[in-house]
């Protein structure tokens, strides 16, 4: 069983995509104040990409902290989980530039997903990896 670690890449990760998840809703904020605009995004293209730079973030970073912090808790290597965050955050970034842009079909945004699908991909398998061996599957299985 391993020694469960303090996740403190994963939390200083967290703190960083909160304030910019902040940052993002504050530009939401703003946008709907002036196009006077409660709900929606009224048929505005700027609204548009500031909701969705917004809602992206909140979509992708919540399950990104979590599993990075399991991961680091759970013996992952902490270089590893150092480049992941890191790698997280600037495609987080990219994403965020590339919506910010009047033609959204563009490099930052694509890098952004890339490197978001990449990073996600690799927790998930490093998770699985170190997770797979301490679940004991074979004595659940014979329990059945």
């Amino acid at each position: 069983m391993p020694t469960l670690a303090i996740p403190a890449v994963s939390a200083l990760t967290g703190g960083v995509l909160i304030v910019l998840q902040m940052f993002l809703l504050l530009t939401v904020v703003l946008s709907r104040r002036s196009n006077q605009q409660s709900l929606g995004d009224g048929g505005n293209a700027n609204m548009l990409r500031s909701i969705r730079r917004h809602g992206n973030l909140a979509e992708n970073a919540a399950i990104f902290v979590v599993c990075a912090a399991l991961l680091e808790m759970l013996g992952g290597s902490r270089l590893t989980v150092e480049i992941l965050c890191a790698a997280f955050v600037l495609g987080r970034l990219s994403h965020a530039i590339g919506l910010s842009f009047g033609r959204t079909v563009n490099i930052f945004r694509f890098l952004g997903t890339v490197t978001t699908v990449i990073v996600g991909i690799a927790v998930g398998v490093k998770l699985i990896q170190i997770a797979l061996p301490l679940a004991n599957l074979s004595e659940l299985l014979h329990g059945l």
